[in-house]
């Protein structure tokens, strides 16, 4: 039996009445979880794999943890990806159940499908089926979680529950997480790290899972959020835990420096891109402890991770005791232990070998994990320095003036930007913050001219991945010749 299946009985046995999870309208008892997944596992026989294209919700929980009864493939479907992906990603992993919060969308998902209306977790949903296809690709896949991309072919990433349930417990104890934790998910349910760290943690752990949906958190889309009504559903559920991007991690610090933000906060968990340590320092200060933390789908999400116990600002954090790290030559990290079983459709990946992130990083004599950046992405200027754009974009970033940054620059004399200002920040304030920046930065690392942003960088149009990461190729190919056009005016920088 799995750990959060047993987990979830002996909550129910032991606390059948206390708060399991919370929705906008819909609260259930650890009893009322137990027996709503039991009875969704028995109505969906003999379904081999299941699809959610829900927003967060309880009956996201219910549905989940039906699909572990099950032991079949639970597919999460981004709301943000296009139409096109979610036929594509439903069709690529052989989905033959689908549960929809909108039914508008049915029509959208192509022939083959039975749709009928069905009641889980207080919330009227609709149910998509169509004929079971043989599943001997999905090898034994608990989840497949697939990395939206910038085109319309997304990759499927196999998990095991073994894996899942080993980092979820490591998180567990590196966050110190309890039966009185009230564990809120902002970011959709569909992310893995949302779904590990906002919903398997917190079974273990017996907390509260906070589900309120999209709407009531002012979250529209991927990227435009009511800061008020925001920080009105947060006095409201006064929550304990959450994780958040970057992005939103500059949002709850305004919210604060503003005192517009509960006391109720014992862990922020923080991933997605690089944190410069004063943006880290001023968060603490301002009462939000951050804890920043690293990882990749591959490694089921969460590979190391600053803690109560152990935590540097400068860092991501030691490596999780589930995992095993070491550093290439090239400075390349490379982890071990519960890894993916592969990608959809491709050769199971070896357990026993190194995977290969991608990631440029080293270890301090402390066994703190630092990361430079993505080692595709290094850059060489004119003059011949390698830098990671990861770098003056953290530094960019800790400025409130600016929402979102990526910085260019490869095979030029210096390095440019594209820029999204935050809101209420004009073209002055702007060029103050980058003052500021390039006080704080090397010569050779300094951002000298950069290009606005026509609109943020989102899942919507391709410009960044699900947890924020920004997709360069894509948008460079919007803002390449304004880009080229800061290196050939009269007035261009000499460096």
């Amino acid at each position: 039996m799995s750990r959060i299946l047993r987990a979830l009985a002996t909550h129910a046995a032991q606390r059948p009445h206390d708060l399991a999870v919370q929705g906008d309208e819909l609260c259930l008892s650890w009893q009322a979880l137990e027996e709503e997944s039991r009875a969704l596992a028995e109505s969906l026989e003999p379904v081999t794999c299941l699809g959610l294209l829900l927003d967060n919700s309880p009956a996201w929980v219910v549905a989940d943890i039906a699909a572990l009864r099950m032991g079949i493939t639970c597919v999460p479907v981004p709301g943000f990806f296009s139409v096109e992906q979610q036929r594509h990603l439903l069709d690529d992993a052989a989905v033959d159940a689908l549960i929809m919060d909108d039914a508008a969308l049915a029509e959208s998902l192509g022939t083959g499908w039975r749709f009928r209306k069905i009641s889980l977790a207080g919330q009227s949903l609709v149910l998509g089926q169509r004929q079971a296809r043989l599943e001997g690709e999905r090898r034994g896949a608990e989840k497949i979680s697939y990395t939206s991309g910038t085109t319309g072919r997304p990759r499927g990433v196999r998990l095991g529950l073994e894996a899942m349930e080993a980092v979820a417990d490591s998180l567990c104890r590196c966050s110190r997480a309890s039966a009185e934790d009230r564990a809120l998910a902002l970011l959709p349910l569909s992310i893995l790290l949302e779904n590990i760290g906002s919903l398997y943690v917190p079974i273990l752990a017996g907390a509260t899972m906070l589900l309120p949906s999209p709407g009531s958190l002012g979250i529209t889309g991927s990227g435009r959020v009511d800061a008020a009504c925001l920080s009105a559903t947060l006095a409201r559920l006064r929550p304990s835990a959450v994780i958040v991007p970057p992005q939103l991690l500059k949002l709850l610090t305004g919210l604060a420096r503003a005192g517009q933000l509960p006391d109720s906060f014992r862990f922020v968990a923080v991933g997605g891109a690089m944190l410069p340590a004063a943006q880290v320092r001023e968060a603490r200060a301002l009462g939000l402890p951050v804890y920043q933390g690293y990882g990749l789908s591959e490694a089921c999400s969460v590979v190391a991770m600053n803690s109560p116990a152990a935590s540097r600002d400068s860092a991501v954090g030691k490596v999780l005791p589930h995992c095993e790290l070491r550093i290439a030559d090239d400075g390349e990290i490379l982890v071990r232990g519960a890894l993916f079983r592969g990608y959809l459709h491709q050769e199971d990946w070896n357990p026993h070998e190194f995977l290969p992130t991608g990631d440029l990083g080293y270890l301090d004599e402390d066994g703190f994990l630092h990361i430079l950046g993505r080692k595709k992405n290094l850059l060489i200027t004119a003059y011949g320095r390698n830098i990671s754009p990861e770098w003056p974009e953290a530094e960019l970033l800790a400025e409130p003036e600016i929402a979102q940054a990526v910085v260019f620059g490869d095979g030029r004399p210096w390095l440019s930007a594209v820029l999204l200002p935050a809101s209420q920040a004009g073209p002055a304030a702007v060029r103050q913050a980058l003052e500021r920046v390039n006080s704080r930065l090397p010569d050779y690392a300094r951002v000298l001219d950069y290009v606005p942003a026509d609109e943020a960088f989102s899942p919507l149009n391709g410009q960044a991945t699900a947890n924020g990461r920004p997709r360069r190729q894509e948008i460079y190919r919007n803002y390449r010749h304004r880009l080229d056009a800061l290196y050939h005016t009269e007035n261009a920088h000499v460096s």
